[in-house]
């Protein structure tokens, strides 16, 4: 059994200027990113965890390594959790509204990595950690690919797990035996609440 609780980034320059962007080193946590990721750090305390993996994306890697300061544990890199590949909406000014609209009424949108794709990454990262631990780890990531795992999980296509909400520097535990074996305890939750933490000792 393995509890992995993904944390969404905190908020960045990017987030407040409502910009799309899988720019690796641009768009740094803001001062409200790094307290909320320093505020997450302090409740990932409660579940004591061994590693912490992030996106290479600089809002991902900076929030992952306020959590490492905070729990003594050093960040480990994976591509596999990098922002979703946005292509020609890459570094656009789009609200939320507007970004669904787009999803709905064309076909096609140059560059954008498919939704099926993105889940297809996102179950290989956990498989592999699956194959490799049996305790507690940190996931550091981005919306889209956290929301494309909890959809896995909840077999929904992109549209209709719209509605799933994970605000900056959120937690979402998921505890897996296997990869077909998934249990959602939490969905972008801004603490861990005695009584998870008493359904996790069960």
């Amino acid at each position: 059994m393995t509890l992995i609780a993904f944390i969404r980034h905190g908020q960045s320059v990017a987030n407040v200027n409502k910009i799309l962007s899988d720019d690796i080193n641009n768009y740094p946590l803001t001062d409200e990113g790094r307290r909320q990721a320093l505020n997450t750090a302090n409740e990932l305390t409660k579940i004591n965890p061994s590693k912490i993996y992030t996106s290479p994306v600089l809002r991902a890697y900076q929030t992952a390594i306020i959590i490492g300061e905070t729990l003594g544990i050093i960040p480990i890199a994976d591509e596999r959790l990098r922002e979703r590949e946005l292509g020609e909406l890459n570094n656009t000014k789009i609200n939320q509204e507007e970004y669904l609209k787009l999803l709905i009424t064309r076909k096609e949108i140059k560059g954008l990595e498919p939704w099926e794709l993105l889940k297809k990454r996102m179950t290989n990262f956990v498989k592999s950690v699956l194959s490799q631990e049996s305790s507690t780890i940190v996931v550091v990531t981005h919306y889209d690919p956290i929301k494309a795992f909890l959809s896995y999980i909840l077999d929904l296509d992109e549209i209709s797990a719209w509605g799933l909400r994970l605000p900056n520097a959120s937690i979402t535990l998921v505890d897996c035996k296997s990869i077909n074996d998934c249990k959602i305890l939490a969905i972008g939750t801004p603490i861990l609440t005695n009584e998870l933490l008493s359904r996790l000792k069960r």
